[in-house]
């Protein structure tokens, strides 16, 4: 069955944000360490001038990476990101003053697909992805790299593994958001004391309450709930990952929120409740595109009939912890 994917819609959300990487708290600036490493030691392959290609870009990442090889070892790469989302990493990491000169050195178009990037035949030296080849349909994708690349060309992925912590994670994610909406019905429960409560805002106000039969029955099972769902915080790996973000950010109707209206209120649950759900597609999202030893096997044949010689095949450990496959391919000189 074809595993279904995020719009471009949903991922042009997903890069509206201020993070240069896919993961906001593990990495301060940039992708570091093993990440580079691996990226750096391609880049050195390189010869002054070459054309680079970075395949699902977000909000340029591996470029930036790139970029910054460049000027410290004086290559004037010329660098191009592309994404199926309509991207706009200069405005969105407008804040990071050190990464506008970098983000100015490279070009950036949205609303490209892998699998037809509208690039020239034969105009690429090196074509790079990290979390982002995987995404996109197989046989179109191998297809457009090799038709893209130049002979004696490049390319190096970076690919979800399904035995990653990345991927553990999305699982934990998934199941995270499951027990929240589905067992506990969180966003429902903050929602009727919300609505019980009205428009109580003075403290005479809020101290009726507590003779309120029905608000303080609400209230007890909305804390009742919350106990459970921090008890079952404890079992994940990251137990200050999702429920520990989303969750508090519901209940700032409570804090943030307490001298808003009604309506102001259940606008922001609303609001919470469509950031859980895009959560919950992004995490199944990522989850159904990583590959197992079969899937990596199969593309890899897929390349090698396109022509494609596979120069290396691996895994990437960042500070001890699985992240993903590795793949180094060459297309061959005729």
């Amino acid at each position: 069955m074809k595993q279904h994917r995020l719009t471009s819609d949903q991922w042009s959300q997903f890069w509206s944000r201020d993070t240069v990487t896919t993961f906001v708290r593990p990495f301060d600036g940039n992708y570091d360490e093993e990440f580079a490493d691996f990226w750096n030691t391609q880049f050195s392959r390189l010869a002054d001038g070459a054309r680079v290609v970075d395949l699902a870009t977000g909000n340029g990442a591996i470029a930036l990476l790139a970029q910054s090889y460049s000027i410290e070892h004086g290559k004037a790469l010329e660098l191009v990101g592309i994404d199926y989302a309509e991207i706009d990493p200069a405005g969105m990491l407008a804040a990071h003053e050190n990464l506008q000169p970098l983000l100015a050195g490279i070009e950036f178009r949205g609303g490209v697909r892998i699998e037809a990037t509208g690039l020239d035949d034969a105009s690429v030296d090196l074509l790079t992805s990290q979390y982002g080849f995987e995404y996109a349909d197989a046989i179109g994708a191998v297809a457009e790299a090799s038709r893209v690349l130049k002979p004696g060309g490049r390319m190096a992925l970076i690919l979800h593994h399904v035995g990653s912590t990345v991927v553990e994670h999305a699982r934990e994610g998934l199941d995270q958001v499951q027990f929240c909406l589905q067992k506990e019905e969180i966003d429902k429960r903050v929602a009727a004391l919300v609505t019980v409560m009205g428009e109580a805002v003075t403290p005479e106000q809020r101290r009726a309450l507590k003779s309120n039969r029905k608000a303080e029955s609400l209230r007890k099972k909305l804390n009742a709930s919350l106990t459970r769902i921090k008890q079952r915080s404890q079992k994940y790996t990251d137990p200050e990952g999702f429920m520990g973000v989303m969750v508090p950010n519901l209940l700032k109707v409570f804090s943030d929120y307490k001298e808003a209206g009604t309506a102001q209120k259940l606008k922001h649950i609303r609001d919470v409740r469509a950031a859980f759900d895009a959560y919950r597609e992004r995490m199944a999202d990522l989850a159904g595109a990583a590959l197992s030893p079969a899937m990596v096997d199969a593309l890899v044949e897929r390349f090698e009939a396109a022509g494609f010689v596979v120069e290396k095949r691996g895994s990437l450990h960042y500070k001890g912890s699985l992240m993903g496959w590795t793949l180094e391919l060459e297309k061959p000189v005729a």
